[in-house]
């Protein structure tokens, strides 16, 4: 029956969650012991994004939200390892949706600058505090969530994060309000590709 068939693909879609889950303890651990070599090759980040935001359809359904693309950059393309680049904006994502009360809403942009380009993620979630924000690139750290008790993660997200834009040459920056969002700022450089 239909029900079935929606419960077997939330089942699945959730095993598939888990799976990316501790792939993402695994490379973190391993970030930590070594300096990890990644292997960069030129690729149009928009479709690494893209790959990345189909991955949350089901999850947006159920919780009737969305994620709003705000592609700007005429020149997407940079140098990434694709498989840490895109756990990297996941976790990102996870974190705008962990943080989001009701109806999720998501918006992600892309612009160039003179020396590269800028992908920011923002929410219009719970916010995190001037106090917080400074040590949330920090390992183990997580944000204390007030009210909102389904948080639920190892906190190695934002470090794991910060590690990959890091060994990407790039920055990665942060600004908040209290009730009123979170955005995520990246850079990436260009180093003159197309």
């Amino acid at each position: 029956s239909k029900d079935i068939g929606a419960l077997a693909k939330v089942i699945y879609d959730e095993s598939v969650k888990l799976k990316f889950q501790v792939e993402r303890v695994l490379q973190t651990a391993i970030f930590e012991k070594t300096k990890v070599k990644l292997s960069k090759v030129e690729l149009d980040v928009h479709e690494v994004i893209e790959k990345v935001i189909d991955n949350y359809s089901l999850v947006l359904g159920i919780r009737d939200g969305s994620i709003k693309k705000d592609f700007e950059a005429f020149n997407s393309f940079a140098m990434v390892d694709e498989t840490h680049f895109l756990n990297a904006v996941s976790n990102l994502i996870d974190n705008a949706l962990k943080y989001s009360n009701g109806k999720p809403l998501i918006t992600l942009a892309t612009r160039n600058n003179k020396k590269g380009l800028i992908i920011s993620i923002e929410d219009k979630g719970i916010g995190i505090s001037s106090e917080n924000i400074g040590r949330i690139f920090d390992k183990f750290y997580r944000v204390p969530s007030g009210n909102i008790h389904n948080v639920k993660g190892f906190g190695l997200g934002l470090n794991y994060v910060k590690k990959v834009i890091d060994e990407h040459n790039g920055k990665i920056t942060v600004e908040s309000q209290i009730h009123k969002g979170t955005k995520f700022t990246i850079f990436l450089p260009q180093n003159n590709l197309r």
